[in-house]
């Protein structure tokens, strides 16, 4: 999905409210292994089944770096019909992603949405772009996460955090990938997950690598993702 770098994208079509969940304490560097990292972080994450986050997708090209930014919220609250909206840009237009269960709706410009299956994208644009929702996107780092480093303590948008360092599957995050890929995440006091980060390299002559950050808050607030109307849909 190109987009434009340089562009402001619009805001995703929800309503944030304040912060539900924040840390009393700055963060600690309690010892975290595998199986701890499915105990508490997965289980935390899963007391936050609505939020708001900001997607960094950086790809280094032979003509530079081209970097997208996407706003989005999600709610999984109905784990059977999980919902997400990406806003960005492509070509210089506005760009909006919509997948209500496996439907993914997608829009550039002022054109109508196009219908596809999340199912069928997965493979072509990585689960982890697609539907990046907290819950999902920690249970799958759980599902394959190989050991941890505790780098030490740091901030998100002011937020004392432990920066942690795992070695997880590639796949995780494109089911296409193959070996493994170091994996950068940011957990606050309570276990929760507040930034991710990780890189693939794509193979082939002229290999790229892609590099890619999600952010978290309002966790808990009031998010509005809806289906688009029939007439809307082309």
């Amino acid at each position: 999905m190109p987009v434009d770098a340089g562009q402001t994208p619009p805001t995703a079509d929800v309503t944030p409210s304040v912060v539900a969940i924040a840390p009393s304490a700055p963060a600690s560097a309690a010892p975290l292994d595998v199986n701890g990292f499915k105990n508490r972080v997965v289980a935390a994450a899963q007391t936050v089944p609505t939020g708001t986050f900001v997607l960094v997708i950086k790809t280094g090209m032979i003509t530079g770096d081209l970097t997208l930014r996407y706003n989005g919220a999600y709610d999984v609250s109905d784990s059977t019909t999980p919902r997400c909206r990406l806003d960005g840009t492509q070509n210089g237009q506005p760009l909006t992603i919509i997948t209500i269960g496996d439907k993914l709706y997608t829009k550039a410009g002022i054109g109508k949405y196009g219908l596809s299956s999340v199912s069928s994208s997965v493979a072509r644009l990585g689960l982890a772009t697609v539907r990046p929702d907290l819950p999902t996107l920690v249970g799958l780092i759980g599902s394959s996460v190989r050991g941890f480093t505790d780098v030490g303590p740091s901030l998100v948008n002011g937020l004392s955090v432990e920066h942690w360092r795992a070695l997880v599957d590639a796949s995780v995050f494109a089911p296409t990938a193959t070996g493994t890929t170091t994996v950068d995440l940011w957990l606050d006091s309570t276990d929760l997950l507040r930034q991710v980060s990780y890189s693939l390299t794509s193979g082939g002559i002229a290999s790229t690598t892609t590099a890619v950050t999600v952010t978290y808050g309002d966790f808990n607030s009031a998010v509005a993702i809806n289906e688009p109307e029939p007439s809307e849909i082309r």
